[in-house]
């Protein structure tokens, strides 16, 4: 009965492959470990590294950085664990979740958003990997350093051959699909912080112990301090904000609910505040040391005139570069550029096109910039927070923790919505953007602009329901049958 049963139902092949099909049970084979690893290498990362550090910089105290960094990472580990459910139960990516609320059509306009942010990342993901590749190679060759003055699309050689190198190990990683990413994690994630611990034993040594680190007074306070406080959490959760969205992409191969729940629980929140601590009393250390914050441990590393330190560290920091790029950009850009046109892609081939075009952004040009990276942080979580809690109130308010699983893969389905558009889907994005920008656009406001993500997230949300709330009588209630995926096997 069961092989009749899929004979008579045919997918469109415009909305499915391999790639974006539901994971079947047997293949569901990431456990506990697997997902606390994982995280371990999100984590673990420059990017997150250098917005904590420079909490420091801009005049915070320790326990005020502490403070910011401690909620900004629960409030993202609270929104992960709600948009991680759908993906554990179905076995099914985001590109193919988000069509129940935009439409089997509508639901490109996210995907391809998701997709370019991903890219973005990984061109800057890859360009921090490089200059840990060029510090490794200044080390070992005296004369490395000058290739510099051999000037090659607007960078020095030597940088240009890092640059090189970094995009081939990324394309080495992801060629051979996601059991390589997986496996790769799980040895790659925990290393960094060797490099880490070391640093913090160095800070805490040049300072004389933790009490000059964690005591020295803040430089801000009122009403600055409180509008600096919102505004880093934005930017906190800037770096996590996609990956919100996109969570289901990992937990689909979960071998249960509690795995990733424990894994994430495990390497979510504790290593991000394991991991910014660090960076924070480093970044003190570094004030002792040097007379300033210095946020990039690169540049920490290249102040010692020890050739094994640098060696290490360097490599510790392209592992963890690489190991961030793939587990959260890779992983996602893999299946959303599927999404767009998945008869003629697939993960790896995606990955490629990803980092190719990530190194024709010419990230040397405009990352060192500080003040652009975290307007970018902002924007990011301005229009990554709308889409999330549109997500996650159809998830949980419109269809009630059911999907129709066979709904996502057909033209006439559940979530055709009219000529395959959810238009009040668009709206509720549109008024969840127009919120989380609100206070760029009316000066008087500006205060309004450190809560971004918050009132993407919230206004997104509530103006979805709110537009849906008539539409509800007219949905398929899977609440009150038996889902497809339990009627029909997919393979």
């Amino acid at each position: 009965m069961e092989e009749k049963a899929k004979e008579k139902f045919t997918f469109d092949p415009g909305l499915y492959n391999e790639d974006l099909a539901p994971t079947p049970k047997d293949q569901r084979n990431w456990n506990w470990w697997s997902y606390s690893a994982m995280w371990m290498g999100i984590v673990h990362n420059l990017v997150a590294w250098e917005v904590a550090a420079n909490l420091i910089r801009i005049g915070m105290s320790f326990w005020q950085a502490l403070g910011v960094i401690t909620l900004a990472y629960g409030v993202a580990f609270i929104a992960i664990m709600f948009n991680s459910v759908a993906g554990a139960k179905y076995g099914v990516p985001f590109p193919v979740l988000i069509r129940a609320a935009f439409g089997d059509k509508g639901a490109q306009v996210p995907v391809l958003l998701r997709a370019l942010l991903a890219i973005f990342w990984f061109g800057v993901h890859m360009y921090i990997g490089s200059k840990a590749v060029d510090a490794v190679l200044s080390v070992a060759f005296p004369a490395w350093e000058s290739l510099g003055e051999i000037n090659v699309l607007g960078m020095g050689l030597n940088s240009f051959i890092s640059f090189v190198v970094t995009w081939l190990l990324h394309a080495y990683v992801i060629n051979h699909g996601i059991e390589r990413v997986r496996r790769f994690e799980l040895w790659a994630g925990p290393s960094i912080m060797v490099l880490a611990v070391g640093l913090v034993i160095w800070a805490v040594n040049i300072a004389d112990g933790f009490s000059p680190l964690v005591s020295a007074p803040s430089q801000i306070s009122g009403a600055e301090f409180w509008g600096t406080f919102f505004l880093s959490m934005s930017a906190l959760l800037g770096t996590v904000a996609t990956l919100i969205l996109n969570i289901s992409d990992l937990t689909r191969f979960s071998k249960s609910q509690k795995d990733h729940i424990i894994g994430q629980g495990i390497g979510l929140p504790l290593m991000f505040l394991i991991f910014s601590m660090m960076s924070i009393l480093v970044a003190s250390g570094t004030v002792i040391a040097f007379g300033e914050a210095i946020t990039n441990p690169i540049d920490i590393l290249l102040h010692f005139d020890n050739p094994v330190i640098v060696l290490v560290g360097a490599f510790s920091i392209l592992i963890s570069t690489v190991s961030v790029n793939v587990a959260t950009n890779g992983i996602s850009v893999g299946f959303d550029m599927t999404n767009l046109y998945p008869q003629k892609l697939n993960f790896s081939r995606s990955c490629m096109i990803a980092i190719i075009i990530g190194a024709l952004s010419a990230p040397w040009l405009w990352y060192d910039n500080t003040n652009s990276i975290e307007a970018v942080m902002g924007a990011i979580g301005s229009t990554m927070g709308p889409v999330t809690g549109i997500m996650l109130v159809d998830f949980y308010f419109i269809r009630r923790k059911n999907y129709d699983v066979k709904s996502f893969y057909v033209r006439d389905g559940a979530y055709s919505y009219k000529d395959g558009y959810n238009k009040k889907a668009f709206a509720a994005f549109g008024i969840g953007v127009f919120a989380a920008f609100l206070g760029l656009i009316v000066p008087s406001l500006s205060f309004l602009y450190s809560y971004n993500w918050f009132l993407g997230v919230g206004v997104g949300g509530l103006s979805y329901f709110i537009l849906m709330a008539n539409n509800r009588s007219n949905l398929i209630n899977t609440s009150d049958q038996k889902t497809t995926q339990e009627k029909t096997t997919i393979v």
